[in-house]
């Protein structure tokens, strides 16, 4: 950064020119929410490799989760109600305050399934000008006191480097289901801790619905069978040579095509057990989708897909190589690229592809 010497301004020229600069600094952010508008438009965030416009903000832009969180929304509400661009560079409305009411409105439509009206949200925004973090609070608390009921959010906290705090609201439907689990395992372990028990029930979950587990029982399983037919083998084969030994020539002929292995089946677009196993292990349960310009890959885990590299439409090929694992966002966006913006809005509705950006 450059060292700016201040010292030769007077006061009132330090007053002035600090006042010019914060005047830049709000038009320069509506040019920011401007740019990212248009990268959504685009989904040049999914190309590069993010899952979502949030991500990209974090990992490419560089912004801390609160200022790409402040940003986002603000994008949303400008989206929704562009007249109020005047207020953001006159500071009546800041980014803060933006965020705080778009929360609050996505916090009510969450829990009451109704959106609210964009007249009741530029009503509230004129309620909010001008107002502090703090009062703009309190305006939220009277505008929704539906919301005020809610329970203490979910919260992670790095107790040291090798320790979170988590905590999080159980109902007594889950108290119940705990003392059931502890009573069950109590042969083993007669007073398990919360991190003892979480331990366990992880593991007994991955072991159900972890792909690359599965693959790797399944391969332990064979390696097994294998091991337990090596000593069958040389004897089974002693005998079928024997057997072969006493049927004439049209009999052996016979059973050689009955050992013809059965046509392949069928061609269809969902790929067999085997195959899945194999992506989900070449993948490690990562989203695939990479940049072709950077070799950035996505490095989204959750909502992952098994999607056609070449669509089956066009290729009817469910091989391995033409499979991929791929989170919905990029399994969205791959499908435009294919089929092209207007077809997939006939099928998905008109949200553009990987709007859901934060």
């Amino acid at each position: 950064m450059e060292n700016i010497s201040l010292k030769h301004y007077t006061n009132a020229e330090l007053l002035e020119g600090l006042q010019i600069l914060v005047s830049q600094e709000r038009t320069l952010s509506l040019k920011v929410i401007a740019f990212l508008r248009e990268i959504r438009l685009r989904s040049l965030h999914l190309e590069m490799g993010y899952p979502s416009l949030f991500t990209f903000c974090i990992v490419e832009l560089k912004y801390s989760e609160a200022a790409a969180y402040y940003r986002l929304n603000t994008l949303d509400i400008v989206d929704e109600l562009p007249e109020i661009k005047q207020a953001i560079e006159t500071g009546e409305l800041s980014m803060t305050t933006l965020s705080m009411v778009q929360s609050a409105c996505k916090a009510k439509k969450r829990k009451t399934k109704i959106k609210v009206s964009a007249e009741d949200k530029k009503s509230l925004l004129e309620k909010v000008k001008g107002k502090s973090k703090k009062q703009t609070e309190a305006i939220l608390h009277q505008h929704f006191p539906e919301l005020q009921a809610s329970p203490k959010p979910e919260t992670e906290k790095k107790l040291s480097d090798d320790l979170m705090g988590i905590f999080f609201n159980a109902d007594p439907e889950l108290m119940k289901k705990f003392k059931e689990i502890k009573d069950l395992i109590a042969h083993q372990n007669p007073s398990p801790s919360y991190q003892e028990l979480f331990h366990m029930m992880s593991d007994f979950m991955l072991d159900r619905i972890d792909p690359i587990r599965k693959a790797q029982r399944i391969t332990r399983r064979q390696e097994r069978k294998k091991e337990d037919r090596k000593g069958e083998q040389t004897g089974l084969e002693k005998i079928s040579d024997h057997e072969d030994s006493l049927l004439q020539p049209a009999e052996v002929q016979h059973k050689v095509q009955n050992q013809v292995q059965n046509p392949p089946e069928t061609q269809s677009r969902h790929c067999s057990a085997q195959t899945e196993r194999a992506v989900w292990v070449r993948a490690q349960s990562r989203c695939e989708h990479m940049d072709e310009k950077t070799g950035h890959r996505c490095a989204e885990t959750k909502r992952l897909q098994l999607d056609h590299v070449i669509p089956y439409a066009i290729s009817h090929d469910s091989s391995e190589q033409n499979i991929q694992l791929v989170c919905t966002a990029h399994n969205l966006y791959r499908a435009t690229q294919w089929f092209g913006s207007e077809f997939m809005k006939q099928k998905m509705g008109s949200t553009p592809v990987g709007s859901p950006g934060i």
